[in-house]
């Protein structure tokens, strides 16, 4: 390889090899024009053989569908081509995953002096300056590491895990749990696991902060996720933590000052606000558990009145006589 490549050639070599990483499968006529080479197919093609015979680069040419496919870039470092809102958004997204997932901090920190060496250092300064000023102050519950990569790992392999589980509400203690993972979500303030659970006709979510001695079963037996299910759709359907199919059309209403600030937060997919002549407004969605709107709108008092369903005013009601009992 020639040491004294130009600043000009190599600039075009990184824009050609980036072109696949946009897309893996590109036409001739596409890189002629987005890479200015205008119609002279020879140079594209000396810079192609240049990048397959000095760096390994894997492009091919297939001739059945007549488009170049990209198959790995070799040994080529690409020279990162970056905006500055795409280094801040990285500095800043870095610095949330160290708060909600503070055993990935050291990673995290090896990675961003990774990225800063290989950019201006303006553009890198100004990210870190970003990173400083963002602080999450959101409580996230513990979790043993080793867990949550176990757990990981085995939904990217799609082996079944096998656990103890309590939870403080249930009253029998740990339990043993085989489980297919499907998934893990952040909602309030700790982490859970999709899955579905050996003998339960439905899905179930396990708080990972109460999984203990978990490891993975290679039986072949990993049960699949719903086709028309993923993670994404199945936490957006809880109001905090309970995720599921809903069940239970409720509808809040909400006077001011609370009304104005709840309209600021979209607390479910399927909600539907109604806004009335006083500055109240009613709140209404269909969700998969009626405990913890009931605790919501304990949380909102005295600003918050249930409207329906009759169960749910029935539950405030109870959790308000039991307030009233120990503060009285």
């Amino acid at each position: 390889m020639s040491s004294q490549m130009s600043s000009v050639r190599l600039s075009r070599l990184n824009s050609l090899v980036m072109e696949f990483f946009h897309d893996p499968r590109r036409s001739r006529d596409h890189l002629l024009e987005a890479l200015g080479y205008g119609s002279n197919g020879r140079a594209l093609e000396r810079d192609l053989k240049f990048l397959r015979e000095e760096f390994g680069v894997d492009i091919r040419y297939n001739r059945r569908t007549c488009l170049y496919e990209f198959h790995g870039n070799g040994n080529f470092l690409l020279q990162l081509q970056m905006n500055r809102r795409e280094v801040t958004s990285i500095a800043a997204g870095l610095n949330m995953v160290c708060h909600f997932l503070p055993h990935l901090s050291e990673d995290c920190s090896r990675f961003w002096s990774k990225l800063k060496a290989m950019l201006p250092e303006e553009l890198a300064s100004q990210g870190e300056k970003l990173a400083k000023s963002t602080v999450v102050a959101l409580p996230v519950s513990k979790m043993d590491p080793m867990v949550f990569e176990t757990i990981i790992n085995a939904v990217s392999d799609r082996r079944r895990i096998h656990f103890q589980y309590g939870s403080p509400y249930s009253g029998e203690g740990s339990k043993p749990r085989d489980v297919s993972p499907w998934g893990v979500f952040f909602l309030a303030h700790a982490w859970y696991l999709w899955g579905a659970s050996a003998g339960e006709s439905e899905p179930r979510t396990f708080r990972i902060s109460r999984i203990r001695s978990v490891f993975s079963i290679d039986d072949g037996g990993f049960a699949p996720p719903p086709e028309d299910s993923d993670t994404r759709s199945f936490a957006s359907s809880a109001w905090y933590g309970c995720s599921g199919k809903g069940k239970h059309r409720i509808l809040v209403r909400v006077r001011p000052p609370l009304s104005g600030v709840i309209e600021e937060t979209d607390w479910h997919p399927s909600q539907e606000i109604t806004r009335l002549e006083d500055g109240s407004i009613d709140i209404g969605a269909v969700v998969p558990d009626l405990g913890e709107i009931a605790r919501w709108v304990m949380a909102s008092a005295p600003y918050a009145e249930v409207l329906e369903p009759t169960a749910l005013r029935d539950s405030v009601f109870e959790l308000c006589r039991r307030v009233s009992e120990d503060h009285s």
